[in-house]
């Protein structure tokens, strides 16, 4: 394979992921609020989006323990409480 050939297809995924990004990104701002709760509770938004959701509009995000939920919810402390002390979980 060529270097031009190599650019090319890096360049191709390039657009595509960014492509990508933005059908996301666009996705995500369609939801209301509670939609992009309970979206990102059943694990349909990716992290990217959780992220991005956070940069944007931080208070929206519910809090465990002070952290967001998307994050909070995966450490070990968290996971060993019962579901009832588990602040803004469903």
């Amino acid at each position: 394979m060529t270097n031009e050939t190599s650019a090319a297809i890096d360049l191709a995924a390039q657009i595509t992921r960014r492509t990508e990004q933005t059908e996301a990104s666009a996705l995500l701002w369609a939801m209301s609020v509670e939609e992009r709760v309970v979206a990102m509770r059943n694990g349909t938004l990716s992290f990217a989006q959780c992220m991005e959701w956070a940069r944007r509009a931080p208070g929206q995000i519910p809090l465990i323990d002070g952290e967001w939920e998307f994050i909070a919810r995966d450490t070990p402390e968290v996971a060993e409480q019962p579901a009832t002390e588990k602040e803004g979980c469903a």
